[in-house]
């Protein structure tokens, strides 16, 4: 069964199986790069046999390649960052900031997907979106308007600085999506269903065991929920997305506020990456469940309910709620004029300002957002040239990646 368009969480089955392709941290990782080309990888330092979609999706558009290349590409913006941004304060970062990232869901819009939230320097943000909206423009076929979308989404971080509490229209995109939205519990159900995958019983065990803390501190949280409403109705594996295949997930589905299966929840159980690596951040020591959970509490519009952990065979996992209506805008599908890109950048970009500065500095929050205003206008034309020096060497090295694996 195909999953229904309003269900769509990403390319279903474009995860590998869970040992068998070589991705890591963020993005590719046990590939080595080339040292005169950093933002190229091999491919034959992957096993794709177990996934051709993902390979597609990477062989089909620099900007699939852009989205599987996150940690050395990371890794090159804290290499080349001029001592404006690399001094820059430390801010909330999403870690993974690209156009394919915005999404339209039950709870709203904007930028989703915080497994890499983390914190550092605002510039890996800011520049890997920036790379992105290049990639994008030159898909449309608006190579012309690329810099003048970078500066409207730069434009849109300094009003989320200035104003924290700034709320921006929505974005025509994101509304021609929300129309399309439908509440059928029962096809919801059926298709997940449909995309959860069997898993050995001892396995599911000790799953069981280890979601007794989590449930005992969602209902410390929040003591109004059902004494039964996390009783364990379904469980298997997840396999899904585009990057970082080898990221363990589950899929529980659970009981909810009444016996009518309606109303049941279905909860995501994703594995904590390791960033070590990316020299620049903060959270690079340690897999740590609470940079994502509080990176998605500050800077997401509307954070997924029921934020928790647990710990499993030695792994860490964050835990969080899934929504019956979830689009990802498409890179060469979703924009029918460049007006229309140029809207969701703004909102993005209005997304980070407000963010970034969001319970990082408390009391001190005005002077945190001054400071990275500051930044923002003395090194706009720097985060301008990285950018387009950046997507170049993605587009170059995503040309030797494709004549590498012919």
């Amino acid at each position: 069964m195909r999953p229904p368009p309003a269900y769509s969480r990403g390319v279903v089955g474009a995860r590998t199986a869970l040992l068998g392709l070589c991705l890591a941290t963020l993005g590719a990782g046990c590939a080595s790069t080339s040292k005169g080309q950093p933002l190229y990888v091999a491919p034959d330092g992957f096993d794709f046999s177990q996934n051709p979609k993902l390979l597609a999706r990477i062989l089909a558009t620099p900007h699939g390649y852009f989205r599987f290349i996150n940690r050395p590409f990371a890794s090159e913006v804290c290499n080349r960052m001029s001592p404006g941004l690399a001094d820059a304060p430390v801010v909330n970062l999403h870690g993974d900031a690209h156009l394919e990232q915005y999404a339209v869901t039950d709870l709203g819009r904007g930028l989703t997907d915080f497994d890499d939230s983390t914190a550092g320097p605002a510039a890996l943000d800011l520049v890997r979106f920036s790379v992105s909206l290049r990639l994008a423009a030159e898909a449309n076929g608006w190579t012309k308007d690329a810099e003048a979308l970078i500066q409207r989404f730069l434009d849109g971080y300094k009003e989320g600085l200035e104003n924290p509490d700034v709320a921006p229209s929505e974005p025509t995109v994101a509304a021609r999506i929300r129309g399309g939205f439908t509440y059928d519990r029962k096809r919801y159900f059926e298709w997940v269903d449909s995309i959860i995958q069997p898993m050995p019983d001892d396995l599911g065990e000790e799953l069981g065991q280890a979601f007794v803390p989590y449930v005992e501190s969602m209902r410390a949280q929040d003591p109004s929920l059902p004494p039964d409403f996390f009783r364990v109705k379904q469980v298997g594996l997840l396999q899904m997305g585009i990057g970082s295949a080898l990221d363990m997930k589950f899929l529980v589905r659970v009981e909810g506020k009444t016996e009518a299966p309606e109303d049941d929840v279905v909860l995501e159980v994703k594995e904590v990456r390791d960033l070590r690596g990316v020299s620049c951040i903060t959270h690079n020591a340690k897999v740590d469940p609470f940079r994502i959970l509080v990176g998605q509490s500050r800077i997401a519009y509307r954070p997924y309910e029921l934020l928790g952990y647990l710990q499993l065979r030695g792994k860490v996992f964050w835990i969080h709620s899934w929504v019956d209506n979830y689009r990802e805008v498409k890179l060469a599908e979703s924009f029918q004029r460049v007006e229309e890109l140029e809207e969701v950048v703004h909102d993005v970009g209005v997304q980070l300002g407000r963010g970034h500065a969001a319970q990082i500095a408390a009391p001190l929050g005005q002077q945190l957002r001054r400071a990275l205003l500051t930044m923002l206008e003395a090194n706009r034309g720097e985060i301008l040239r990285l950018s387009a020096d950046m997507a170049k060497e993605t587009v170059a090295a995503w040309k030797r990646f494709a004549e590498a694996h012919q």
